[in-house]
């Protein structure tokens, strides 16, 4: 296999990559179905730390305020310090987490869940709200600049 110009490293995991990257702090942040949240240095590709869960990590994350926030096929939303990957809390929602997660202005993160629910929760993991729908939630989450939630 050729290698693309301009690569600057690659990874390897022992598993597909399912989720979409998130770039913050100089790091990259992404879940693979080997049920691992992965932190890489952006610089140079080295492995900061990595999380498992109980199960395929195919949620894209995202990070705010130093906590990258993500969903897993276990069931669980999660929520790790960015720099160490030390859990600050999860969340069971009881069915897949295939959403992305999304992060409001004002801190408050969403995703959807297999369960037919829409979740609202402050940045300490308190659930704020949930709202039931009639169809499986696997797609993501958007706020609008105003604040929307769509």
């Amino acid at each position: 296999m050729t290698t693309p110009k301009g690569l600057k490293w690659k990874f390897e995991t022992a598993n597909w990559i399912d989720s979409s990257p998130a770039v913050a702090q100089g790091m990259v942040f992404f879940g693979g179905d080997d049920a691992c949240l992965y932190a890489l240095d952006a610089a140079t590709g080295k492995e900061l730390w990595r999380f498992r869960t109980g199960h395929w990590v195919q949620s894209s994350p995202a990070v705010a305020s130093g906590v990258v926030y993500f969903g897993s096929l276990d069931g669980n939303v999660y929520a790790l310090d960015a720099k160490t990957g030390g859990e600050k809390w999860r969340f069971d929602t009881r069915d897949w987490v295939i959403s992305a997660v999304a992060v409001g202005a004002d801190g408050t993160v969403y995703v959807g869940s297999y369960n037919h629910s829409l979740y609202a929760f402050r940045p300490d993991g308190a659930v704020l709200w949930k709202f039931k729908t009639d169809k499986f939630v696997f797609s993501s989450p958007a706020i609008r600049a105003d604040g929307v939630l769509l």
